[in-house]
């Protein structure tokens, strides 16, 4: 069975939950501090929202051919209406939200939220393949 563009875009989004596990386990001061740029800049806050959009497109309509269509459809609409009213919002809230989450995690629980972050992923990838 060949996996359609939608299966292949939430695959990627998976891939990348995984490599953020990783990346919040090897260096989660550093990780913290791109948290803390979220909202930051136009492009990083138009970016991730853009990047969330396209993710929740892409889980509505792999939905059906997943193993779990509705969880998958609501998730996906999920992030894309979460994304849609961050853009409604003013820039300055979330870059003030991501700052101040950044400030109070400490670099262990990153630590202890990193496996949870790669195992999303790895669900992820398993319930559209």
């Amino acid at each position: 069975m060949f996996a359609t563009a939608s299966q292949w875009l939430v695959i990627v989004g998976g891939l990348w939950l995984i490599g953020l596990g990783a990346f919040m386990l090897v260096q989660p001061r550093q990780a913290l501090r791109v948290l803390g740029q979220m909202g930051g800049s136009p492009m990083a806050h138009f970016g991730e929202l853009a990047v969330r959009i396209l993710v929740g497109i892409a889980m509505v309509l792999a939905a059906a051919a997943s193993r779990f269509p509705v969880a998958i459809a609501v998730s996906g609409s999920f992030l894309i209406v979460s994304a849609l009213l961050l853009m409604l919002l003013p820039r300055r809230w979330h870059a003030t939200y991501s700052t101040w989450w950044a400030r109070r995690i400490p670099v262990t629980a990153v630590r202890l939220i990193a496996p949870m972050s790669s195992a999303m992923g790895a669900a992820l990838i398993w319930i559209v393949i």
